[in-house]
């Protein structure tokens, strides 16, 4: 038990947690991004560069903290992630490997003079 109230725990060959069925608590968290991004123009909106975004507003205007929005983003990023089924993680993987090869492929016969 930590002195504010926290747990460290020692899992021996634990490599990693993870966040599982988690996406509606992130939202419940984050309350405030949640109520800005209604406001967007369109459903869809990723909240990076499409006009009309309500969240891009509120940072520019100083009404949202971007630290907080970007801690939303990577918060969202990772329970996506473990969420995805092993699956969809092999061909994410999959693809990733096939772009490195090709990336080095290109280099490989790019002559600089």
């Amino acid at each position: 038990m930590l002195e504010h109230g926290g747990l460290l725990i020692d899992m021996p060959g634990m490599r990693e947690l993870g966040m599982l069925g988690v996406s509606e608590g992130i939202d419940d968290s984050f309350a405030d991004i949640q109520a800005h991004s209604r406001n967007c123009r369109f459903a869809d909106c990723t909240h990076t560069s499409e006009p009309g975004c309500a969240i891009q507003s509120a940072i520019t205007q100083g009404e949202l903290d971007p630290a907080h929005f970007h801690n939303f983003l990577k918060l969202k990023n990772e329970s996506a992630f473990h969420d995805m089924s092993r699956l969809e993680k092999r061909k994410k993987d999959r693809a990733f490997g096939k772009f490195v090869r090709s990336v080095t492929k290109a280099k490989g016969k790019r002559k600089d003079y």
